[in-house]
């Protein structure tokens, strides 16, 4: 109970840090590459600054540089001595390799091909995010490759770890797609509805005292789609922390009354925020049916969170057969 607090407390953190880092963005163009180019974009930024100090500074920039870059191959070592090198471990290498190459091209941005023309532009941070998303993807492929070799030969108690760390990566992930890429995503249909209107003459409410333009229906819509865009997220958080209160239940006695309780909260919450999900998304779309005259979005989107759905399905069919099985020992037991 105590860990479940702990990573509830690292969700918010984290929910606050990608909120003050979206709008950061918006407005700091050393955060324009967005949450891609963290911390790739800032580094390179730092080591510049500290190298054009010259002397000492220079020798620490170039001493940082080196040291991050070879960080995988410093791992790969670690690993060579504590265990039997695998064939994805290779992958260690090309991520060094990888790794020098995007520090370096994020301490001299206009060395990068293409990018001359746009270093200060929306295409230079394009340029400066796509190394950093080629980082991320092959770290992420390197860790699904550790993960599939583990779970072959994997117990039921390394399992249940597995599938607790598992969950909470989702977390993590569901926290990520509400709060920053929701919001990011927000922002950046509010810009493109201003500036794909601004032959909209302005006027004056005496009324409300207010100036208006016309386009504050479509900034309400787009900020009512961004909260149904979040609201699958936080409701799979809610269902990911339940699921984890299951594991832990489990991990004591599986087929105990607490386990079955846990199992029944998890299942209703399932329910709850499917009918949820998919109710609100419904009223959204048919909102904007009804305010189609006064909207002035450059696109109008019909929204269905299949992803969320699909892992709310998933979620209660496996609950509920785990219900089944233990209904199974149960009747096993009573016929012993």
């Amino acid at each position: 109970m105590r860990n479940q607090r702990s990573f509830l407390i690292f969700l918010g953190v984290e929910a606050l840090l990608l909120l003050a880092f979206v709008l950061l963005g918006s407005t700091e163009g050393l955060w324009a590459s967005g949450l891609v180019g963290f911390p790739f974009v800032q580094i390179g930024h730092g080591l510049r600054s500290l190298s054009l100090l010259g002397g000492a500074g220079n020798v620490l920039a170039l001493v940082i540089y080196v040291v991050l870059s070879a960080s995988p191959l410093i791992y790969l070592v670690w690993l060579w001595k504590s265990r039997e090198l695998f064939a994805e471990d290779c992958l260690l290498v090309v991520l060094s390799i990888l790794t020098f190459f995007t520090l370096y091209y994020m301490v001299n941005p206009g060395l990068i091909p293409g990018m001359a023309d746009f270093l200060w532009s929306n295409g230079g941070a394009f340029y400066q995010s796509l190394f950093s998303g080629t980082i991320y993807g092959l770290i992420f492929c390197y860790a699904v490759l550790r993960v599939v070799r583990h779970l072959k030969g994997a117990e039921r108690e390394a399992l249940q770890r597995y599938l607790v760390i598992l969950l909470r990566v989702l977390a993590v992930v569901f926290v990520y797609l509400a709060f920053g890429a929701c919001v990011q995503n927000l922002l950046a249909e509010m810009e493109n509805l201003r500036a794909g209107n601004t032959m909209i003459v302005e006027g004056w409410n005496p009324w409300l005292g207010l100036t208006y333009s016309g386009l504050e229906v479509s900034y309400a819509f787009l900020v009512l789609r961004c909260l149904a865009n979040m609201l699958p997220y936080l409701l799979d958080v809610a269902v990911t922390l339940a699921a984890l209160n299951l594991l832990t239940v489990m991990q004591k006695d599986r087929y105990s009354e607490e386990s079955v309780q846990a199992s029944d909260k998890l299942s209703h919450l399932c329910v709850v925020s499917l009918s949820a999900t998919v109710v609100v998304t419904a009223l959204l779309n048919i909102l904007q049916l009804m305010f189609l005259g006064e909207l002035h979005t450059v696109h109008i989107n019909v929204y269905v969170p299949v992803l969320s759905v699909a892992f709310l399905l998933a979620v209660l069919m496996l609950n509920r057969l785990m219900g089944e099985n233990k209904s199974l020992k149960e009747d096993n037991d009573l016929f012993i």
